[in-house]
Order: structure tokens, then C-alpha cells, then sequence
């Protein structure tokens, strides 16, 4: 699976024709401009600009307008949008010449191999991108696992850095490096896009399964759920793996950012696995996992919902350090405090409210027990009738085989009488003679 249209949409439009059609831009204030590609006309007519997040031409000389798509699809006489996208996606993805290659990689003359690209990037010294993983909220630990792992990377290019994770498949095999600007929004994947996890393994026979969009927010849910929760990072919003991964899986909790493209890809889960029951994730009012991450780590968590009081309830029994508690759900101890004793209040309460004994099984508590009831009895009574009706047939059977059997002893007494009294007559004739 490729890019999203959301993605295609977000690349840098100026630099992907440069690169993939050769056209040659001159900046002009927040436009690029250039002749048109459409026909031989000489004088600039061909403007390229961001606007909204999303890069856009506009060719005056022809009259076409819009995205990367329609411009593909126009180039390359196309039918549907949809053959541009793939169209795109085969550009970008894959084992292609440098000059193709994605968003600000080095341009030389050769085709990158992506295992050399690993270990050229793995020279890099780490530190940026550890720092970037702290700001982000990422604990130190779970950075340390990455770096040992030889998943984290410093990757540069040109002036530009990126914290950069090489991304593997089950068997340990590199399928992609996904690049984060430093200090910036920019990202891009060299190589063919994969999923990242860290538990291939535990997800085979894991019920319940955290998906998100990126990376960095796969590491956020991993720190704010800790390890009895697996998950997949779609590097996009679109599922792009196998359902076989996740065969066990009962319940898909999708943790995708609160826009349109992770509503979006929501839609797409609900669709590819419709035989699963499909959760979102709370944000508590979020973007995205990652900046929930950040206000827990901040300790600016006001407000938690009844299920994770009660899950903080759980922990609370069971932690010895109250303090780090307190800390790994970015609250203060007060608050934390508040929480359980209001939880053990409603647990008394509960306890006091109940009576003694047991409930009386023959009277129903509600409406609905009192129908379900009846039910039951009109069940039992149909079948009662039923083993009565066979009962009494059966009866009524073995009555007629028993009168049908002492008439069958009659006839035969009747015959043996009628033979004896024909053994006496001839014997008396004989007698006279």
C-alpha cells in the first residue's frame, strides 16, 4: 500500500516535478513559476503555491488546475484519479533512481540501495534525534531499547536533520527508513512503506490491539500504556497490512489523530475488519497521541474519564511508589488521591446498598426480567404439553396392542376347542362301529 491522497496532497509539489518531470521553478514571493508543460508556449504561465497544507498549480496558458493527482493524471493521460495516485506511488516508492527519490533525499546520478542508505545514516551520531525523542515525551528507556535495537537514526540531508527510524518486517528484514524534521513538519519514507511495530510476536496472540498513524505516536501510546497493550504504526492512515497479523485480535483500539485523514482511515479499518469490534482511543481532546503524551508528561492532566480513573484505581492497589504513579499519569498526587478515594466511596456505597441474602429467584428486579420470564415459563409449559401429549399417546398404544393381543389369545383358544370336539366325534364313531 502506498501513500494517502492526504499524503500525495502534502508533498512538495515544486520539488517532485523538478524532480520527476524536469521542470525548472523560479520562487516569486510564496509561489514558484515556470513555463507551462502543456504546450510550446515561452513565457511563465505556470504557478505552483502552498495553500491550507496542501500544494496546488495553476497553468494559464492551458487552464488546468489542482494537485499533484490531477496533474498526473492530465501528463499522463489517465482515466481516473485513482490510476494517478498509483502512478505516483510508483514514482516515489521502490528501488528508483536518486533523481526519483522522495522528499529531500541527496540527488546523485546512481540508484540507492536501501540497506547501504542504513548504514551510511547508522555513522551519524545519535544525539539530535534522542533530544527529539525527549522533547516529544519519549522516556529515556524506551529511546535507550531504539538506539540498542538500531531502530533510531540521525539522518541529514543538505542543512536539513531528521530524527529517523529504520523500519522492519517480521522476519528482521529493512523495509523502509521514516524521516521526522527536526524542528520542523516535514516527513518522507525511502524505501517501500511498512508498518512498525515492536511486538510482531505478541501481536499474533494478543485480543486487543492499538493502531496510530505514525511513530512517534506509537511510542506515546506505548508510554502511556505500557507493554500490556501491542500496536502498529501505519506510517499514514491507511491499513496496509495483512489481517493474518492480528488473526487473535477481538478488539482494534484506533488511536489515528482527530482530523479528517484519521477519520478517514478509521473508515478503512471498519471496512478491511469488519469481523472485529472497532474502538477509538480517548484523547482526551487531542490531536493526536503524542500531544496527549506531552500534557500527561507536563503533569497538565485535569480531567480523566470514569474508565481510566478506575484503571488508575487498579494500579493504585497495586504500586509501590505512589509517586512515580502519580507521574506516569501526569497528574498530581492530590488529584491522584481524589480519585481513589472517591472510587473506594462508591465501592462502600455499593457494598452498603446491597441486602443481605440472596435475591429471591422466583420474583424478577425489572420490566425486561419479568418478560424474560414469562418467556421462560410459556417455554417450559409448551414443552411439559408436548412430554403430556406423547405420554398419553403412547398410553392410548400400548392399550390397543394389549386388547389387540388378548383378542389374537382368544382366536387361538377358540381354534383349539373346535379341534378337540373333532377328535371326540371321530373317536365316538369309531366306538359304534
Amino acid at each position: 500500500m502506498g501513500l494517502s491522497i492526504e499524503d500525495i496532497k502534502s508533498l512538495d509539489l515544486a520539488e517532485l516535478l523538478s524532480v520527476y518531470y524536469g521542470m525548472h521553478f523560479k520562487r516569486v514571493g510564496n509561489e514558484y513559476v515556470t513555463t507551462s508543460p502543456f504546450n510550446e508556449e515561452m513565457e511563465p504561465s505556470f504557478f505552483v503555491r502552498k495553500l491550507n497544507g496542501h500544494w496546488l498549480f495553476k497553468d494559464f496558458s492551458s487552464g488546468h488546475g489542482g494537485s499533484i493527482i490531477d496533474f498526473v493524471q492530465i501528463k499522463e493521460n489517465l482515466n481516473e484519479a485513482k490510476d494517478a495516485i498509483i502512478h505516483i506511488n510508483s514514482l516515489i516508492n521502490g528501488k528508483v533512481s536518486v533523481k526519483k527519490a522522495r522528499h529531500n533525499v541527496p540527488l546523485t546520478d546512481k540508484c540507492y540501495d536501501i540497506q547501504e542508505v542504513y548504514a551510511e545514516i547508522k555513522k551519524n551520531d545519535i544525539d539530535a534525534s534522542r533530544q527529539y525523542l525527549q522533547k516529544r515525551g519519549i522516556s529515556d528507556d524506551l529511546t535507550k531499547e531504539l538506539i540498542d535495537k538500531g531502530i533510531l537514526l540521525h539522518n541529514r540531508v543538505h542543512e536539513t536533520t531528521y530524527c529517523c527510524f529504520a523500519v522492519r518486517g517480521p522476519g528482521g528484514e529493512l523495509q523502509c527508513l521514516d524521516n521526522h524534521e527536526i524542528g520542523g513538519h516535514r516527513k518522507f519514507v525511502l524505501g517501500k512503506k511498512h508498518i512498525f511495530t515492536l511486538e510482531f510476536q505478541t501481536l499474533k496472540v494478543s485480543h486487543r490491539v492499538f493502531i496510530t498513524e505514525g511513530i512517534i505516536d506509537y511510542l506515546s501510546i506505548k508510554m502511556l500504556e505500557g507493554d500490556n497493550l501491542p500496536g502498529i504504526a501505519l506510517l499514514g492512515n491507511i491499513p496496509i497490512f495483512e489481517p493474518e497479523l492480528i488473526f487473535n485480535a477481538r478488539t482494534l483500539l484506533c488511536a489515528l489523530d482527530d482530523d479528517k485523514g484519521g477519520t478517514g482511515g478509521v473508515l478503512e479499518i471498519k471496512e478491511k475488519f469488519s469481523d472485529k469490534q472497532i474502538q477509538l482511543y480517548d484523547l482526551e481532546g487531542h490531536k493526536d497521541p503524542n500531544e496527549l503524551l506531552i500534557t500527561v508528561r507536563a503533569k497538565k492532566r485535569t480531567n480523566l474519564t470514569v474508565e481510566r480513573k478506575l484503571s488508575l484505581y487498579k494500579e493504585f492497589l497495586v504500586s509501590s511508589n505512589k509517586t512515580e504513579l502519580a507521574n506516569k499519569w501526569g497528574i498530581d498526587r492530590s488529584y491522584m488521591y481524589d480519585i481513589v478515594n472517591a472510587c473506594e466511596e462508591f465501592l462502600l456505597k455499593g457494598i452498603q446498598e446491597q441486602r443481605p441474602g440472596r435475591k429471591s429467584l422466583s420474583k424478577p428486579q425489572t420490566l425486561k426480567q419479568a418478560w424474560e420470564t414469562i418467556a421462560e415459563l410459556e417455554q417450559k409449559n409448551y414443552k411439559e404439553a408436548v412430554e403430556k401429549e406423547k405420554y398419553m399417546a403412547r398410553s392410548e398404544f400400548l392399550s390397543l396392542r394389549l386388547k389387540w393381543a388378548e383378542h389374537e389369545v382368544s382366536e387361538v383358544r377358540g381354534e383349539k376347542e373346535v379341534k378337540d370336539n373333532k377328535r371326540q366325534i371321530k373317536k365316538k364313531r369309531k366306538r359304534r362301529r
